[in-house]
Parts: structure tokens; C-alpha cells; sequence
């Protein structure tokens, strides 16, 4: 009976173990809860109790009969696995939770608004400070596991260790990326001196490579996270006679003469920083001024962000919400105001709305940056800072709109629509790209599939119809669209279904960053479907696995990847 003993207490301690972790566990999303609720009591005294569970754990692994049992075989790599486990969460919690209580303590969405609109940075700030030492009890606490050989101990042990491995995976390099560039978006939000960006709201309804036609522009002011509007202006704001930007001849052989004269269409270049670089230049020749940085989204991400919000009324009495803002500003203003002073004074009260709305603050934090998120998924929202730290931190997170230029990280092809009729007609295209390989050919083709949902049934100005279809005998509401595809770097187009457009002396090709370029012209009358495809040969030796650009919509875009395109885009292919 007594050789049984120490079994029996091993068993009782491994239940204590279970236990005390688990409570951890639920400790610390009662923590999550209660940083929404505000509660900051709430918070310490869930800190306090995840450590008193932790340090009771860890001293429990800590006993001699842990170090008796871990060499036993076969049941000593569980129990060592578990008890390392339970060390590197002593160290991770010890090391963090401190610093983590008190910053969450201090970025309560209370403590960040500040009177008149804008964000306090003090608490911002604060949680920089305290970002190293919680970087550290992550890096101890993974040296610690990385000793754990998973593919050697019982499922039922990995599956209950296996939440701190999550959590080391996700949290980690958010962690770590957020201690390297929280400077920096300090500074974007004027931590440092006044700072002035011009926010771009492009219009869906024309299609440009990177969403639409720059409908209206807004200057937004930022001072040490006080926010402020500046000038607003529309495509009509500008002088339109010279080119505002150097380009090489095979870039500006892809575009129409206007492109990089004309406010309006700067967006046709898929590369967002080169849409940038033209608005900064544009806005200096115009104003003077030298602007910090600029920022690219569409009507979708405001339905997005309404959705945080809430709604606003502009000065015509409408609501804008979630649900209803795409087509108020795509399709029913169009309706309501004929003349283009009275669509762009509609316009500019909507971006001005919104922006106070989110300027002043009261909304949830994480909320709001799932729905920015969401918006970066669907390649909707850009950004361009003119200081190299700043620009390295959006470059990192992915929402530089650069087009590659290596297929080290990634294989990326791009497939672009640019409306030429001069039309609001794409309010009614739908569109989805498919990217498929032939493994034994070593091709990649992408496809963009484009249908024209307009029906005769669906209310319509002479406004929004088609300008340029005349020239080409065609009905006014038929898209004319240039399909501009870019391959991989370093990659040839080998050919095109059809091999041209409906009007072929509008086929163009170039290179633009690098990457080999054709655009065709195509027609989609209403109620019609069309679909492109190109076709590139990929280089031997390593490729980074495949990622689309293309232009987004009114509605989401579907984008698939077949199976055969991972197998030729892996490392060492």
C-alpha cells in the first residue's frame, strides 16, 4: 500500500495542477470582459488570482515527485511536458500580467477620448512603456517550450497544454510587433507635432485598379491626437495640365495621357504608393503644402465603420447606416441630384460626417479594429507615410497597396478593372477572380469573371450611363472596362483568353515595378457575364505561395486559389 502512495499524492497534485490552470484561464477572460466593461477593480483582482493560481501551480511541478515521475519512460515526457508547460505559464504570467493589468488599466476607452474629438495618447504612451517588459516573460516562457516535443507525448496532454502554444503563436508576434511600431503610430498621431493627411474616398461606382474614381478628398489635421478637418475638395478642385509625377515611359505606356495629370485618376495604377506620391505632388503644386502622409479607403469601409458607430444624418435629412451607405453614395445620389456641384456637396458632407463621428470617439476599440481589418482584408483600405520608419511599419502590416516586386514572400498576381466609358455604371458589376496552376507546365492563369447586373427594371440617369459608348455604337449601359493584369515578378505573360480585347488598338503593354503588364479592353453589356484569363509560366527554385491583388467592388469579390498553385509555390519548387 505504501509504494501506492506517492502515486495517489502525484495524482492528487496533477488534479490541483488541472485545476489551478484551468481557473487561470477563466481568470483571464473574465480579465477580457472586464476591460469592456471598464472595470478596472475587476481587472486587478482577476490579475491577482491568475498569479495566486499560476504560482500555486508552478511550486506544486516544482516537488520532487514531478522529477521522480518525468523519468520515468514514455510517462515521463507527459508528465515533463505538463510540468513544463506549467513553468513557462508561471513565467509568462509572473513576467506579464503586472505590466499587462496595468496597461490595459490604462487604455480604457474612456481614458483614450479626449473633449472636441481625437484620442489621448498619454495612456498610448504608457502601454509603450510597459510593452518590453511583457516582450521579455514572452520570450522566456518560449524558451521554455520550446523543449517540449509535442509530436511524443498523449493527445489528451497536447490538448491540454496546447492553449499556451496558441497563445505564444498568435499573441507573440503581435506583441512584439506592437512594442517595434507603437512609436511610430504615436507619431502618426501627432505625438510629435502636428501632422496633415489627405483621406481619399474612392467611388466603386467608377472603377478604378484599386477601387474607384477619387469622388472627394479630406484634409485631416492631427496635433499630439486632436483631430481636425482641413480643406475638402473633389475631382473638380485641381488643375488638370501636366503630368504631376515622373514615371518610366513602359509604366506610363499602360495608361491613358490623363492618368498622372488628372485628380481623378491617379487610382488607375494598381501601386498605391505611386497614387501617393501624385497626390502629394498634385496637393503641393495646388496649396504649397507638403501633406504627411495619405490614406485610401471606399464606401464599404464606411459601412464598416458604421457599424461600430453608429449612424450619422447629413445635411439633407438622410441616415446613413451600416446597411444603407454603399448604396446612398454609389447609386441613390445619383437619383436625387442630377448636377455634379450637388453630388459633390453630398459627398463631402458624408466624409465629413463620418469623420467627426469617429473623431469624437465613445466607440469599442477592438470593434473597431475588426472592421478596419476587414476592410484591409478585402483590399479596401491603404496607406502612404512620407517618413521611412512610418512607411517600414505599413509596409509590415501590409497595407502599403506596393505591388511585390521578389517572389520570395509571395508569388502575387494582380488583375485590375478600370472603367473607361466614364460611367457610375460598376455600381452594378459584380466580379470574382480565380487563380489556377498546371503543375506539370509549371503555368499560372487568373481569371476575372465580370458580370453586369443591370436590368432594365432598375431606375437610372443619363449621368450615370455611359459616356464613351457612343463612339463605339454600343448601348450606354454596357461597361467598357480595361482588364490590366500584372504577373508575377520576374515573369512573362505567355498568353490571353481572348487573345484581345473588343477593341484591340486599346491593348497596351508595359511594365510597371518591375512586372510585365497587358491591359485589354473589353465590353459587358447589362445582364451579361464576361470572363479573362491570363496565363504566365512560373521560374524554378523557391516561390513564396500565391497572393491576389485585384479591385475591389461594390459587393465582396470571391477570390479562390486552386490546390495545384500551393504545390508549385512552395519553398524549394
Amino acid at each position: 500500500m505504501l509504494i501506492l502512495l506517492p502515486i495517489v499524492v502525484f495524482a492528487v497534485q496533477a488534479f490541483w495542477v488541472k485545476n489551478d490552470l484551468t481557473a487561470a484561464k477563466s481568470e483571464l477572460t473574465s480579465v477580457m470582459k472586464s476591460v469592456k466593461k471598464g472595470d478596472t477593480t475587476a481587472i486587478q483582482a482577476s490579475g491577482d488570482k491568475v498569479v495566486e493560481l499560476t504560482t500555486h501551480a508552478n511550486g506544486l511541478v516544482r516537488g520532487p515527485l514531478w522529477t521522480v515521475f518525468s523519468g520515468i519512460p514514455f510517462v515521463g515526457q507527459n508528465v515533463d511536458a505538463v510540468r513544463t508547460v506549467t513553468e513557462a505559464t508561471h513565467t509568462l504570467v509572473e513576467g506579464a500580467m503586472p505590466a499587462g493589468v496595468k496597461m490595459l488599466d490604462t487604455l480604457q476607452p474612456k481614458s483614450l477620448q479626449v473633449k472636441g474629438g481625437g484620442i489621448n495618447l498619454k495612456p498610448l504612451q504608457d502601454a509603450s512603456a510597459s510593452l518590453p517588459t511583457i516582450n521579455t516573460a514572452f520570450t522566456k516562457a518560449q524558451r521554455q517550450l520550446v523543449t517540449v516535443d509535442r509530436t511524443k507525448i498523449l493527445p489528451v496532454v497536447d490538448d491540454a497544454i496546447s492553449p499556451l502554444f496558441d497563445l505564444m503563436d498568435q499573441t507573440a508576434p503581435v506583441l512584439k510587433d506592437l512594442q517595434n511600431y507603437l512609436p511610430a503610430l504615436l507619431d502618426v498621431a501627432g505625438a510629435d507635432g502636428a501632422r496633415s493627411y489627405l483621406l481619399i474616398f474612392q467611388n466603386n461606382a467608377e472603377s478604378r485598379s484599386t477601387g474607384g474614381l477619387p469622388a472627394a478628398t479630406a484634409q485631416v489635421n492631427v496635433d499630439n491626437g486632436k483631430i481636425s478637418l482641413g480643406r475638402q475638395t473633389s475631382t473638380y478642385s485641381f488643375p488638370r495640365d501636366r503630368q504631376v509625377i515622373d514615371l518610366p515611359a513602359q509604366t506610363l505606356a499602360l495608361y491613358d495621357s490623363d492618368t498622372f495629370s488628372g485628380f481623378g485618376n491617379f487610382t488607375r495604377t494598381p501601386n498605391f504608393t505611386t497614387t501617393a506620391k501624385a497626390f502629394d505632388a498634385l496637393w503641393y503644386n495646388t496649396y504649397g503644402e507638403k501633406l504627411d502622409g495619405v490614406i485610401s479607403i471606399d464606401p464599404v469601409v464606411l459601412s464598416h465603420v458604421l457599424k461600430v458607430t453608429g449612424p450619422v444624418t447629413v445635411d439633407d435629412g438622410t441616415k446613413l447606416t451600416a446597411s444603407n451607405v454603399v448604396d446612398e453614395v454609389l447609386y441613390k445620389v445619383y437619383l436625387r441630384y442630377p448636377s455634379r456641384t450637388a453630388q459633390d456637396l453630398f459627398f463631402a458632407d458624408v466624409a465629413g460626417r463620418v469623420f467627426m463621428k469617429v473623431a469624437a470617439g465613445g466607440w469599442d476599440v477592438m470593434k473597431m479594429y475588426h472592421a478596419l481589418k476587414t476592410s484591409a482584408d478585402q483590399q479596401r483600405l491603404y496607406l502612404w507615410f512620407t517618413r521611412d520608419d512610418e512607411q517600414s511599419m505599413v509596409d509590415h502590416i501590409g497595407l502599403d497597396g506596393e505591388l511585390k516586386t521578389s517572389n520570395k514572400q509571395t508569388t502575387q498576381v494582380g488583375i485590375f478593372l478600370d472603367d473607361y466609358a466614364a460611367s457610375k455604371l460598376e455600381y452594378f458589376l459584380r466580379s470574382k477572380v480565380s487563380v489556377t496552376c498546371n503543375a506539370d507546365a509549371r503555368t499560372i492563369t487568373t481569371s476575372v469573371t465580370v458580370t453586369n447586373t443591370l436590368a432594365g427594371k432598375d431606375q437610372i440617369t443619363s449621368y450615370q450611363l455611359g459616356i464613351r459608348n457612343k463612339g463605339y455604337g454600343i448601348a450606354r449601359t454596357s461597361f467598357i472596362l480595361d482588364v490590366m493584369y500584372f504577373a508575377p515578378p520576374g515573369v512573362k505573360i505567355d498568353s490571353a483568353k481572348p487573345a484581345t480585347g473588343d477593341d484591340p488598338s486599346a491593348t497596351r503593354t508595359g511594365v510597371e515595378n518591375g512586372r510585365d503588364v497587358e491591359s485589354m479592353r473589353i465590353f459587358v453589356p447589362a445582364g451579361q457575364t464576361r470572363t479573362i484569363s491570363y496565363t504566365s509560366t512560373l521560374p524554378k527554385g523557391g516561390l513564396g505561395p500565391v497572393s491576389v491583388r485585384y479591385t475591389p467592388t461594390a459587393t465582396t469579390t470571391k477570390v479562390s486559389v486552386a490546390e495545384e498553385c500551393h504545390a508549385l509555390t512552395s519553398a524549394g519548387s
